[in-house]
């Protein structure tokens, strides 16, 4: 048993590195071809300079950005959980929203996020049929904060948007549409049974394959007999309205917590472009990112920020500057937000890990100290003996005592209730009933 869990570590360590190097090597496939794609490259001796000059103290201010993203989503876990009778401390919910962000970073199509969370919500006590309903309710208010941050974006500066070029206009509106999909898609989750059959099958199968669960039958079988539990839940998140637009305010806040980290890399490295403007460019680029549903928008994210952000005249002949803020800006937003909530979800992980093993260890312990001879096993017809010690007392031992001498031949021997009534003790050999 030892050996078999052994192996599903390595082989889970072993996915996990092989998503991870997936995820490098879209990176550099996408650096290389935005190298090779800017005719106007200067000469990268430059990047010597910009290490030089920039203002790197300003560079922190970005990690407590990303930090407070973070807890914007733990923070609407907790009072989804808290709504359906689940009070869980916000270092809990952090791992639950470390866990969605980080496999959302590293799976393929992002699809290892919401399973993720599910897992270690069900270890801490939640149902796998309220995580369900919990986490379907997060994306979903998760994905309307992003068509409020693109319409916001198409309304406060609609010029930039008849700047762009072709496909990235294309980007932007499929992200609006995809994500406008993906709400109506939970919507129907949420309020149709047929289709919370349906996910719940394939989330369980995943997380099969993921191997984080054994027995996947079983799995199954306790879903459908869950689903009652999980249609209350959703009862008691239609009952309760206000509860949406604490989450959607606090969905929006994760986002645009994120935005400023690029307005701080200007600023470290001496651009001058405004503040809501980059905000707001940025804000397209989130939208248009989303269209393509890559591991931690590596890729399509890198793509976009250089064709967009190339229209203010502060880039305009200077690409290299260009694609030096783009990568000290994403190198905080999104590289080490992968090593952030990585940490968090793999630290949480092996303490679990560790509390389990101790808890095995003193379990045998214990077993073994009520048990330590019981190795003998007795056939005794269609029963078991286990030879098992004797407690021991603080009494003396009584010695044998032999057995009581037969009756005389024709004496009849007295029944119980007789000799109760006479003072008699019965024969300890009478089995009469």
């Amino acid at each position: 048993m030892k050996k078999k869990k052994n192996r599903e570590a390595m082989f889970s360590a072993r996915k996990q590195i092989l998503n991870i190097g997936f995820v490098v090597l879209i990176l550099v496939v996408t650096f290389i071809f935005l190298f090779n794609s800017l005719s106007d490259f200067n000469d990268p001796g430059s990047y010597k300079q910009y290490l030089r000059t920039t203002r790197w103290w300003i560079l922190p201010l970005g990690v407590v950005f990303l930090v407070l993203s973070v807890l914007c989503e733990a923070r609407n876990l907790g009072m989804i959980l808290k709504l359906i009778g689940h009070r869980k401390s916000l270092k809990s919910c952090t791992v639950y929203a470390s866990s969605d962000l980080y496999f959302s970073a590293i799976t393929p199509s992002a699809t290892g996020g919401q399973p993720a969370a599910a897992y270690y919500m069900t270890k801490d006590g939640v149902p796998l049929s309220q995580s369900s309903a919990i986490l379907v309710l997060n994306v979903s208010i998760y994905t309307l904060g992003l068509l409020v941050i693109g319409l916001l974006a198409l309304f406060i500066r609609p010029d930039f948007y008849t700047g762009f070029a072709g496909n990235e206009r294309l980007c932007f509106w499929l992200g609006l549409g995809f994500h406008g999909l993906l709400i109506l898609a939970c919507l129907l989750f949420m309020f149709s049974k047929k289709t919370v059959l349906l996910v719940g099958n394939l989330v369980i199968r995943l997380l099969s394959a993921m191997h984080i669960f054994k027995d996947r039958d079983a799995k199954l079988a306790a879903y459908r007999a869950s689903i009652a539990n999980y249609r209350a839940c959703v009862q008691i998140i239609r009952e309760n309205p206000a509860i949406i637009f604490r989450l959607l305010f606090y969905s929006v806040m994760q986002r645009v917590l994120l935005m400023p980290i690029t307005y701080l890399t200007f600023v470290a490295c001496g651009v001058e472009v405004g503040f809501v403007d980059t905000l707001v460019m940025q804000a397209y680029c989130t939208v248009g990112a989303s269209a393509i549903p890559l591991p931690g928008a590596v890729g399509i994210s890198e793509t976009l920020f250089v064709d967009m952000f190339s229209a203010f005249p502060a880039f305009t002949g200077n690409t290299s500057l260009l694609m030096y803020v783009m990568i000290l800006s994403r190198s905080v937003s999104g590289y080490l937000a992968i090593v952030f909530c990585g940490y968090i979800t793999m630290s949480y992980h092996i303490r679990s890990i560790v509390r389990a093993g101790r808890t095995d260890a003193e379990t045998g312990e214990d077993a073994g100290a009520v048990l330590p001879e019981a190795e003998e096993i007795v056939d005794l017809g269609t029963e078991e003996a286990v030879k098992t010690p004797v407690e021991e007392t603080n009494e003396p031992a009584q010695p044998d005592e032999p057995p009581p001498d037969p009756p005389p031949a024709g004496d009849p021997e007295p029944s119980p209730v007789i000799a109760e009534e006479t003072g008699a003790e019965p024969d300890p050999s009478d089995t009469t009933e």
